[in-house]
């Protein structure tokens, strides 16, 4: 492709916001960013970029170009990366954000499983609670799950997720089963890291907001609260199920559960997926099935 290195010099320049950081990044000097992307505009007969002494940002042309240039790219680089790495075994390390239980009990068992079966990669798996920007901090996937919002990261679901509503029977003896979600504004709801739960109600999704007088972004101390009979929550089966089964908690609003919930990897959509990642994320789907 003949203006390979300007399509790409100018992808480096949007994403840094900068042709000195872009000339960091490629490793040459701002003068040839410079001709790179006069080279482009040129050959374009279109102005592609706005600049000034403080920041550079795309015209209209430039911001419907963008797109396919880095699509372009990013298709290359994994249809290079795919050849280089199709006779060799993940190797390197694979930085991963996997925050609450679900990553305690279940992605942190599975990424041991996996370096048994690919010795030649290192895992770095980390547990913040906060959600990590992806591509400055330099992870490869990051576990996530819900109902995910519209973003710039590719997602695959590796497993369901089911929400659940509970009580103590303590707490249904005191006060009333709530019919519909709409009636838990006269309950009080333990709250998470969200003011608002998930229903399904007349074929859609809803979101409502609730209140109470205990909140925690950790899922074992709402669960210990609602054993308790504070109140009632809303946490993923996987939290609730064992106290279900020995009756220490009771489901409510059965026909409310939402079902557009899932645990998702996702990665970054401008970098192209490695084959450690393509390989990991395979194994959790095979290690999650069912």
């Amino acid at each position: 492709m003949k203006h390979l290195e300007a399509i790409e010099t100018f992808v480096a320049v949007v994403d840094q916001s900068s042709f000195s950081k872009a000339a960091e990044q490629l490793k040459v000097s701002k003068s040839h960013v410079s001709r790179q992307i006069a080279i482009l505009e040129n050959h374009l007969d279109a102005l592609l970029l706005n600049r000034t002494t403080r920041q550079v940002t795309l015209t209209d042309v430039g911001q419907s170009f963008y797109p396919t240039c880095r699509d372009l790219l990013a298709s290359l680089h994994e249809a290079e990366q795919a050849i280089i790495e199709q006779q060799h075994e993940a190797r390197g390390l694979l930085k991963v954000s996997a925050a609450g239980q679900f990553g305690e009990d279940y992605i942190a068992p599975a990424a041991i499983k996996f370096m048994a079966r690919y010795p030649q990669v290192q895992v770095d798996l980390d547990f913040s609670n906060r959600l990590v920007d992806m591509v400055a901090e330099g992870y490869d996937i990051a576990i996530r799950a819900g109902a995910l919002k519209d973003s710039s990261l590719i997602a695959r679901r590796i497993a369901a997720r089911k929400l659940l509503i509970c009580a103590s029977p303590e707490y249904f003896a005191k006060h009333t089963v709530p019919k519909d979600p709409h009636a838990l504004r006269n309950h009080n709801c333990l709250l998470g890291t969200l003011d608002t739960w998930r229903f399904r109600e007349n074929s859609r999704h809803i979101d409502i907001r609730m209140s109470g007088n205990w909140r925690s972004n950790n899922g074992r101390a709402l669960v210990h609260a609602a054993l308790a009979g504070l109140g009632l929550v809303q946490l993923p089966s996987f939290y609730l199920q064992p106290f279900i089964d020995d009756g220490r908690l009771v489901t409510a609003l059965e026909d409310f559960y939402p079902t557009d919930t899932g645990t998702w990897a996702v990665y970054p959509s401008n970098r192209h997926m490695s084959q450690k990642v393509r390989l990991f994320i395979n194994f959790l789907v095979e290690e999650f099935a069912g």
